[in-house]
């Protein structure tokens, strides 16, 4: 019994231990299969890598960029065993390129590149690793709307962190059951071969890089030597720690030697300087070596073999140590011999332009010197013979002696017109011609003319019209006077050329721009018409037009000069303005120009002066006026137009003569000619105005030929009061002394009198 109670207990613990024993069986049955399973992964891998290296060796050898992505296309195939490959490249912005620059096993039925693309770039984004690895399943990708099972992916990145390319490879849902996932755990392998095409693309990126570098740079190198041959500059590199100098074939060449014939050394340049250039050549080199210039440059000149020189320009560059001194002299020297040949030619020719210059400026003064001379030579005695006309015409004459004593008086004043367009001719040969800018009412202006020209018309029998709609503002700035002359001009040389019918002014106001006015003027007649020869010279200067056909002559009004119409022409082109032509021979004539003026208010407007305004005269004057001029005639004309209104008029025939007589006496007004002999009528107002007390501030009137507006100035200049041009006229002479007496009495006028006295001394 007790037995089989001891055999009890020796039963069951052999029983557990047989239960351990299989325990550990089972136990290394799983470790032997795991560690059958880890040596088949192990091989797996080992495979892979195997794969990934003939993957290698085949890249090294691709020979293109797109042989390269064929390989890794096809490799994510071979070495991983997987149904897709895909090489997708990144662009400049990190950002993937539309498609895949390489594919492998992707079939026709597979998802979109784009929805792949898509969906990579939002997995990048979220993916916060640097190196965006990831491996996404069913789930994932079916939400995705992607038709796989399983993805693989790996950036490749450039060693300064720039994405690459990124490496793809799956298994599509139809495929699923023939492949085996790779587990992101269980894929060393794949970071290693996503690793190893980083390498090789950058390496390629840079192996490109360089062999474009040393591309270009041969290619620099060959544009530099072919820039150097075809230009003959010549260089030099002169080492100055070691004293050695290179000197280059082109810089022998300039001076006429051939290689061998110059030793380089720095005497070769040293040697050749002119005497007169050393000096200077020398210190501008010991400057730039001392740091004292930032580049070395110099004109000089070098000996040529054949014994004469040429001139160099030498410009060059002191390359420095870390403590400032120069190590090396670097520079190009150039044959600027032709240059300087040209230089001193243009000098030559620049002289004789100047020379020719001066001729032509002296030419044209001289003929305006002539021009202004004549026309004070022909209006001082034409002052005679109008001023005498006018005191005839105040005399009682029969109907007949006054006819002859009208037409007497219109031919010297066509005489003096005449004089007028020389003179206005001239000034616009000579670039004297000045345009002013001043308010003035082109409605009252249009009018004025209209009214002046009326009877020349109505001495034709023939109509004078105006067509000018009335303007609520018509104040413009601009030349009246100019402007008035060109109006007269043109409706005076249609009524001359009209016989029967109408001569018409037509003025029309345009669109003009901010603040400015635009105006036509249009003047048509009804007259013989112009000839086309005649059409083609109408505004060249003393043109008369076609004799034999009787055509259009070129003239301004009353005149035969031909000069009217070019000078008007002139005056209207420096307003702006151009006038044209239409016309047939035998139907009128049509002139036209546009002018573009800029508006002024009526405040602008200058009110007209006294000077200006028609005085009354009174039938009796009382004051003492001194007449002073060299001309007998004219003085006896201005005596006699002022005796018999009463004033005492007192005589003087040189400025001198007529300092002393105010000296001695009292003048109420002094009538002063400017060009005489001996003291002239400057300098004798001059003289006067430095009188004390009232003697000093008499006013005195200038009596001159001279109508050119730098006389007019210097008159004002001397100290002269005012102004009245020859030949005078009696209403004009009377009505101005009576409003210099007016202003004698009143004390503005004694004011306005004594700072004209004090501004001139």
């Amino acid at each position: 019994m007790m037995a089989e109670n001891e055999e009890m207990p020796a039963l069951e613990a052999l029983k557990q231990r047989y239960e351990e024993l299989q325990r550990r069986v089972t136990r290394f049955s799983v470790v032997e299969q795991d560690l059958i399973d880890t040596r088949n992964r192990l091989d797996c891998e080992l495979g892979r890598f195997g794969r990934i290296h003939a993957f290698s060796t085949q890249a090294l050898q691709a020979t293109s960029d797109e042989a390269f992505a064929v390989l890794v296309a096809d490799a994510l195939l071979d070495v991983f065993e997987l149904e897709v490959g895909l090489f997708w490249l990144f662009d400049e912005q990190g950002h993937l390129l539309p498609e895949p620059v390489a594919s492998s096993g992707f079939r026709i039925g597979h998802v979109s590149f784009a929805s792949i693309r898509s969906w990579l770039d939002s997995r990048i984004t979220v993916q916060q690793n640097k190196s965006c690895f990831f491996a996404a399943e069913s789930i994932e990708l079916q939400q995705a709307g992607l038709d796989f099972s399983y993805m693989l992916a790996g950036c490749c990145r450039h060693p300064d962190g720039k994405p690459l390319a990124l490496l793809i490879t799956g298994i599509t849902q139809a495929a699923a059951d023939f492949h085996e996932a790779l587990s992101e755990n269980e894929a060393q392998s794949f970071r290693v071969f996503t690793a190893q095409v980083a390498a090789f693309h950058a390496n390629r990126a840079s192996a490109a890089i360089i062999q474009t570098q040393m591309i270009d740079l041969h290619e620099s190198e060959e544009r530099l030597t072919l820039a150097v041959k075809g230009s003959e500059i010549g260089f030099w590199d002169w080492s100055v720690v070691e004293g050695t100098i290179v000197l280059s074939h082109e810089w022998k060449a300039m001076l006429g030697y051939r290689d061998e014939e110059i030793v380089d050394n720095p005497d070769a340049w040293h040697s050749r300087i002119h005497p007169e250039d050393i000096d200077r050549s020398l210190q501008l080199v010991a400057d730039h070596m001392a740091g004292k210039t930032e580049t070395y440059e110099n004109l000089h000149r070098l000996r040529h073999k054949d014994g004469y020189y040429v001139w160099i320009m030498a410009r060059g560059r002191a390359l420095r140590d870390e403590k400032g001194q120069a190590r090396r002299f670097v520079g190009t020297h150039l044959d600027i011999s032709r240059q300087k040949a040209l230089e001193e030619r243009l000098r030559e020719a620049e002289e004789l332009q100047r020379q020719a210059r001066q001729q032509a400026e002296s030419s044209n003064q001289a003929k305006s010197i002539f021009v202004a001379s004549m026309s004070h030579e022909i209006r001082t005695p034409m002052n005679g013979v109008i001023g005498m006309l006018q005191l005839l015409q105040d005399t009682t004459l029969s109907p007949a002696q006054s006819s002859l004593v009208t037409i007497a008086e219109q031919s010297a004043t066509a005489l003096l017109n005449i004089i007028g367009d020389i003179l206005d001719i001239s000034k616009v040969e000579a670039g004297k011609v000045e345009i002013q800018q001043k308010p003035f009412d082109l409605q009252v202006l249009v009018k004025n003319v209209i009214e002046l020209m009326c009877h020349r018309a109505e001495a034709k029998g023939i109509l004078l019209e105006c067509h000018m709609p009335e303007q609520r503002e018509c104040i413009v700035l601009g030349d009246e006077g100019r402007l008035r002359q060109v109006l007269i001009n043109l409706i005076g040389n249609a009524i001359k050329f009209t016989d029967r019918g109408s001569v018409k002014l037509v003025v029309e106001k345009g669109r003009g721009a901010i603040n400015r006015h635009s105006f036509s003027f249009r003047i048509t007649d009804t007259g013989i018409g112009i000839s086309t020869q005649a059409l083609e010279h109408l505004f060249e200067p003393f043109n008369q037009g076609d004799a034999h056909d009787n055509g259009r002559t070129n003239t301004g009004t009353n005149t035969g000069t031909g000069l009217g119409l070019a000078i008007s022409q002139s005056i209207v082109r420096l307003m702006g303005g151009d006038i044209t032509v239409a016309s047939v021979k035998g139907a009128g004539a049509e002139f036209r120009f546009v002018l573009t003026l800029p508006r002024a208010s009526h405040g602008t407007l200058t009110l007209l002066s006294e000077n200006d305004l028609p005085a009354t005269i009174p039938e009796r004057l009382t004051g003492r006026i001194l007449v002073v001029d060299d001309s007998q005639t004219s003085r006896t004309v201005a005596k006699l137009m002022m005796d018999p209104v009463g004033l005492t008029v007192d005589l003087a025939c040189d400025g001198a003569e007529a300092v002393s007589k105010v000296k001695k006496g009292h003048y109420d007004a002094i009538l002063m000619d400017c060009q005489m002999p001996g003291m002239d009528g400057y300098e004798a107002t001059r003289r006067i105005r430095r009188l004390p007390s009232k003697r000093g501030r008499v006013p005195i009137i200038a009596l001159t030929a001279n109508v050119e507006t730098g006389f007019i100035a210097e008159c004002y200049a001397s100290g002269m009061s005012d102004h009245l041009s020859k030949p005078v006229q009696k209403s004009s002479l009377l009505s101005k002394i009576s409003r210099y007496l007016a202003e004698s009495y009143s004390p503005k006028g004694r004011d306005r009198l004594k700072k004209t006295a004090e501004s001139s001394i």
